[in-house]
């Protein structure tokens, strides 16, 4: 299995990127490694609009983690569909591949091995946390090909409303609150 990262957004609601704002002593990108790192034997990161700064931290990670790598979106601009679908054609197609964003602080090592746990080779499984649906979301590798023509702003919440035969939903008790606009930074502490 491996872990994708889409971090290559501008965060432009936020006014600055939320890739490498720090949270209990780590960049928000870096914690997100570490989490996919708990399940997953590699992980890819998705980058754009940041390259410079998130390159460095995924250059000092790589010392820890040698089975990290990035693919650059030419394109990140067109939205996260297009990062999205950069990162699964960039991975081995007979892997299974675990979707995380850098921007949701709340998720833990038990989130992660909960998601793992459901693993199932016909079916995504997606974290819903209070009736929220969002990443992280394991697609297995046989329905990797749903994704290969996403593109501009088609996230993944495009695909759980179209598919939901194809879904199995896991419920956390956890309130979803991610890094999207300022209110979020300062409810965080970031």
């Amino acid at each position: 299995m491996t872990g994708l990262i889409l971090a290559a957004g501008a965060s432009s609601r936020l006014g600055e990127a939320k890739q490498v704002l720090v949270y209990q002593g780590q960049s928000l990108l870096e914690r997100s490694i570490r989490l996919a790192f708990s399940v997953c034997q590699e992980v890819l990161v998705c980058l754009g609009a940041e390259v410079e700064q998130t390159t460095k931290i995924i250059a000092k990670l790589q010392i820890e983690f040698p089975n990290l790598s990035f693919v650059l979106v030419e394109r990140w601009e067109k939205g996260m569909g297009e990062s999205l679908a950069v990162g699964i054609k960039a991975i081995e197609t007979e892997k299974d591949v675990l979707v995380l964003l850098c921007d949701l602080p709340f998720l833990t090592n038990a989130h992660m091995k909960n998601i793992i746990s459901l693993a199932n080779p016909e079916r995504a499984i997606v974290a819903s946390f209070q009736g929220v649906n969002s990443p992280p979301v394991l697609i297995p590798t046989a329905l990797r090909p749903l994704f290969k023509n996403w593109s501009g702003d088609q996230g993944l919440g495009k695909f759980w409303r179209q598919n939901p035969m194809l879904c199995e939903i896991i419920h956390f008790s956890d309130k979803f609150r991610d890094v999207d606009v300022p209110e979020d930074r300062e409810y965080w502490g970031i």
